[in-house]
Order: structure tokens, then sequence, then C-alpha cells
């Protein structure tokens, strides 16, 4: 709560009886954190400047995060006064202690890694390591890293022999679904980069998307029933569905994506 207090402080007089104001000490907060703030006047009725204090639920809050709210009120009243026509997004809000452990101490998070590295090297590692680990998993259903490899590299040898490879866009028009994943592993490991379609979206969205990306052909699936109409390939992904964990015959991937192409 914020509360602006601008009343006149206001007096009794009564014959033969003295009346004064007294503040009453309490220790209960109308808010779990409320600010209340006054204007004050002199005798003369000219401004002698804002008065306030905060009151807090000290099950919520400390009282250092209280002051530190107090801390950056001030600050940004100050800037507000020395310069008035500063935007409000330019305020600084933070003090340097506090921007330098954000930005710096709290983000110190950097580490080393392989810039030679792209989807399908790190997948392919991962296939290589644990080949019978789950890699994917969808109501009681569990696939293997060993099987979607199998299964994603029956999809891309399909794509690369429409002409999919590095820098080639394929649209998939799948919902949310197991299909899905393996079509984005598919169209990694043909070297593409893949374009999300909503098949429950407005037929001239998805026509727009598609005239835009100009995508090499669409994948699917059968149940989908989505791009039997459009003038590209439809490549259905449930059609490679592997037989058994054997990946004979299918490369582990069928182009060579460097980090700087889109994925």
């Amino acid at each position: 709560g914020l509360s602006f207090q601008n009343l006149a402080q206001s007096t009794l007089e009564l014959p033969s009886v003295a009346v004064e104001g007294i503040d009453l000490a309490g220790d209960t907060s109308q808010f779990d954190l409320h600010w209340i703030v006054q204007d004050t006047y002199d005798e003369a009725g000219v401004p002698a400047g804002i008065g306030g204090f905060v009151t807090y639920a000290t099950a919520l809050f400390d009282e250092s995060t209280v002051a530190g709210f107090v801390e950056r009120f001030v600050r940004v009243l100050e800037e507000v006064v020395a310069e008035p026509s500063r935007p409000v997004g330019d305020l600084e809000i933070l003090g340097a202690g506090e921007r330098s452990r954000i930005l710096e101490s709290f983000n110190d998070t950097a580490r080393e890694v392989d810039s030679s590295a792209t989807l399908v090297s790190l997948f392919e590692d991962r296939v290589a390591a644990t080949p019978d680990a789950p890699a994917l998993e969808f109501g009681e259903r569990t696939w293997t890293y060993r099987q979607v490899d199998a299964w994603a590299g029956a999809a891309a040898r399909q794509l690369a022999d429409l002409g999919v490879g590095p820098e080639a866009r394929v649209a998939l028009g799948m919902r949310r679904s197991v299909e899905l994943v393996i079509g984005m592993v598919a169209v990694a490991k043909a070297g593409g980069a893949y374009v999300p379609v909503d098949p429950d979206q407005p037929a001239e969205r998805t026509d727009y998307i598609l005239g835009t990306a100009d995508p090499v052909c669409v994948l699917t699936t059968r149940g989908e029933g989505f791009g039997t109409e459009s003038e590209r390939s439809v490549v259905f992904v449930d059609d490679f569905v592997p037989q058994d964990d054997s990946t004979a015959g299918y490369p582990l991937h069928v182009a060579s994506p460097a980090p700087e192409h889109t994925a």
C-alpha cells in the first residue's frame, strides 16, 4: 500500500480544557508492505518537506530488506530531482554494489564449451555413450537413445534425398507429440532447420509462414492430415518407426552441419 497524507493537522479548542494530539504507538501494519508519506508545513504555511515511514509484516520481510527498499526509493527521488526531464526508464534503481552483484557475482556462470559442437554431434555423443538409456518418455512408453537415433536417422535419410541440407528449411506440421521430437532430431541430422507450424492455426497464417520460410518439404504424421494440399513434398515421420533396435543401414547423420549453420 501507498498512502499520501496531505491533511492539515486539526485542532480542538474547548473552554477550560486542554486538548493535544498524541502519537499512537502501534506495532501492526495494515498491509504486508505499507508506505506512508506526508507533506509538512511550517507555522506560516510554507512547505517544509515530505517525511514518511514504512510498516511491514515481519513474517515476510526483514528490517534490512525493507531498509533496502527505502534506499532505492530515495535514490530514485534524488535522480528525479536532479534531472526532472529524464525518462523514467533511465532512472537507476540499483546501487553500484547491487548492479555488480546481479550482473557479475550472480551471473558468474561462464564455462568452457566445445565451439565445434552442434546439436547433432552432442546428441550422437550421448547415443554412443548411453545407447540404452531413456531418451524420450510419453505416457507409459519409453524410447531409448538407440531407438530415437534409428527413427530420426531413417527420416533424415528421406529428407536428405529430397534436398534437405545445411541452410535448408523443413516445415514441422505436428502437434506436441513423440513424433514432433523425432522430427526435430531428424531435421537436425539432415543438416537443416525446422520451422514449426501449428496445424490448428488459421490456414491464412500457415500459408504466410510457408510462403515466407519456403521449406523444402513438410514433415508431419499421417494422423495430422497436414500439408496434403501443399504443392511441397510431404514426409510422414511415422512411416519410419523402427521395428527393432537396429540402426543398420542408417548413417548417424546424413550431413555435416557446422556451428554457424541455421539450426
